[in-house]
């Protein structure tokens, strides 16, 4: 079983990533798709174009599936891609974030065809991890497009949707996981995973970090559910209402990466994919 370190979705089919390459889901399990990285991280949908991460192209796209595959014009950005995250309105948007290994935070304005450097406030250039807060509600002013970037000193905040970025305060360390609460733009919840100072915990929309003493010092995967949150240690997985208590979920496997879907929450690892569903919650 090869490691996955990215899962997505196109329409009704689950993509998975890693170093060994792509794979698409299905009732046998994992099925290879050929891709044109050398070197893949990542992969992600803007809900129907599929996109890999990695090196030599930075980034490449598919209209059909992993059928055809296109390079993306990179803004003379050489490093790998590490992660990338598509605008919850990306489909009216077409912006998608991508986090480099050393060129920083780059933007995409159609779909991941072309990408600008948008590096403005940040001051770490190798960025593990981004992840969007939900679209404002229609009665907000100013409507704010919050994202954020996990980096090797701590997290960036971007409120005008990735052109320009502020450093959070409180949290250091290298992050490599983040989630945003579906509630966030009424509780302002933000969680941060490092790799060795355990969960920190932002209740101001993530201008602010402090450290949660329950949970595990090690966070290798996180995700936000309509019931709280998940995240997964070396051992295996966590679950929490408030992100403060946590409580560990029996005979589970840890997980690298975590991905929350109506169906429940999708596991991906170095063992196998596997999904804990809604009802386990």
């Amino acid at each position: 079983m090869p490691i996955i370190l990215s899962l997505t979705k196109t329409n009704d089919k689950l993509w998975a990533a890693g170093p060994e390459g792509l794979f698409l889901m299905n009732g046998n399990g994992l099925e290879a798709v050929p891709q044109p990285q050398q070197e893949l991280a990542c992969c992600a949908s803007d809900g129907e174009r599929l996109l890999v991460g990695g090196l030599p192209h930075g980034t490449a796209f598919s209209r059909d599936a992993g059928g055809n595959w296109q390079a993306s014009w990179m803004d003379a950005v050489e490093s790998s891609v590490l992660c990338i995250a598509p605008d919850p309105r990306v489909q009216e948007s077409g912006v998608l974030l991508a986090g480099s290994a050393g060129g920083g935070i780059l933007r995409s304005q159609n779909r991941g065809e072309s990408w600008l450097v948008c590096n403005f406030g940040l001051y770490d250039f190798t960025v593990l991890t981004l992840a969007w807060a939900p679209v404002a509600p229609d009665n907000a002013w100013p409507k704010w497009e919050v994202v954020f970037a996990g980096t090797e000193e701590g997290v960036y905040r971007s409120p005008n949707g990735g052109r320009g970025w502020r450093r959070s305060e409180g949290i250091e360390g290298i992050v490599q996981t983040l989630a945003v609460a579906q509630d966030f733009h009424t509780s302002g919840i933000v969680l941060a995973g490092t790799e060795t100072q355990g969960l920190w915990r932002s209740n101001d929309g993530g201008r602010t970090f402090a450290p949660v003493t329950n949970g595990p010092q090690r966070v290798d995967a996180l995700t936000a559910t309509a019931n709280g949150w998940v995240l997964s240690d070396e051992n295996g997985l966590w679950l929490s209402q408030d992100g403060e208590q946590w409580t560990q979920v029996p005979d589970t496997k840890p997980a690298l990466v975590l991905l929350s879907t109506e169906q429940g929450v999708w596991c991906g690892g170095e063992e196998t994919v596997e999904l804990l569903p809604t009802a386990a919650l």
